[in-house]
């Protein structure tokens, strides 16, 4: 009886996770299509906006250097709470949410109030469920509409809170992902930059070529990289205070170019396809790799829900 229970348990975990695979690669797949529909719409649309975006952001940026690092993302994250409060408030169908809200709770005082008749429970239910399917609709639409600038957004926050220039005397690595096919390897050489020191490299490796630089002077630099006949660049931050790091100049992929928007992508068909420097993660518990998404989001949704009643708001 045992042994019995133990396969058939066996057999239902194979099951299930039989089941969350197939799921998981359906999805993969799904994405995969929607991002190359999207491709040709969106790379040339943030080829447009990253400089823009990063235009305002290093604006900004300027204003609060002189505010501590954990201060500057609390009051943009706060300000974002506001602001997204009033487009909601502006955009959504504030009638609406109310009359779902209200058929929602009718609803469930007839549950309680006649649960001992099964044909107004059902419909009891079913009604619920409509009327809690509608209020997601009134709600999710000007978030879906907010959602675009709010990636744009995360995107210019990322590079500022993702990761810290190294310091000066401090190492990283610098690898060119290139086409084999397109290049031979070992014809690629990098010049020399005024910001760094070339400790070593090239050293190819397969379809990366590799370079490890330290640190020699503070600010944004240039590295110039000889391609063959062209000349590609990629800018490297060094110093003790925080600053925009661009970890990775990105191809003509529409997500890369998203997560990185400081640097234009490289040419499409060309015979590199990234540039990335290894940066150190920020160690923080308000900012870096770890937090700063989490306490963006717990900022601006906790001032978005103080200032709830407020500005009137209803969701």
């Amino acid at each position: 009886m045992v042994q019995t229970l133990t396969n058939a348990l066996l057999s239902l975990t194979a099951f299930v996770l039989w089941v969350c695979s197939g799921i998981y690669t359906a999805l993969a797949d799904v994405c995969s299509v929607i991002k190359h529909v999207l491709a040709p719409a969106l790379s040339p649309l943030l080829r447009l906006l990253n400089p823009i975006t990063t235009k305002i952001g290093d604006v900004v940026y300027a204003a609060l250097r002189p505010l501590p690092d954990w201060c500057g993302i609390t009051l943009i994250a706060g300000i974002t709470g506001i602001v997204l409060l009033l487009w909601f408030r502006t955009i959504s169908n504030q009638d609406a949410i109310t009359r779902s809200k209200d058929e929602m709770k009718a609803h469930l005082l007839a549950l309680k109030l006649f649960k001992d008749d099964l044909r107004t429970v059902l419909l009891s239910q079913v009604r619920l469920f409509w009327a809690g399917a509608k209020l997601q609709r009134y709600v999710l639409t000007p978030v879906l509409l907010a959602m675009p600038l709010m990636l744009l957004m995360l995107a210019q926050l990322g590079v500022r809170y993702q990761w810290r220039p190294i310091h000066v005397g401090e190492r990283v690595v610098l690898k060119v992902n290139v086409d084999a096919e397109k290049i031979n390897p070992d014809t690629i050489t990098l010049a020399d930059a005024p910001g760094v020191n070339v400790e070593a490299g090239p050293v190819p490796g397969g379809d990366i070529v590799a370079w490890r630089l330290a640190g020699a002077k503070p600010g944004l630099h240039e590295l110039a990289i000889n391609v063959g006949d062209h000349k590609i660049t990629k800018e490297i931050a060094v110093g003790d205070k925080l600053m925009r790091v661009s970890a990775l100049r990105p191809g003509r992929d529409w997500t890369e170019q998203l997560l990185n928007p400081i640097e234009s992508p490289l040419p499409a068909g060309g015979p590199v396809r990234s540039i990335e420097i290894v940066y150190p993660q920020l160690d923080s518990f308000v900012i870096g790799a770890d937090w700063w998404v989490l306490y963006f989001l717990i900022i601006s949704i906790g001032v978005a829900l103080i200032f709830k009643p407020v500005f009137g708001v209803k969701f």
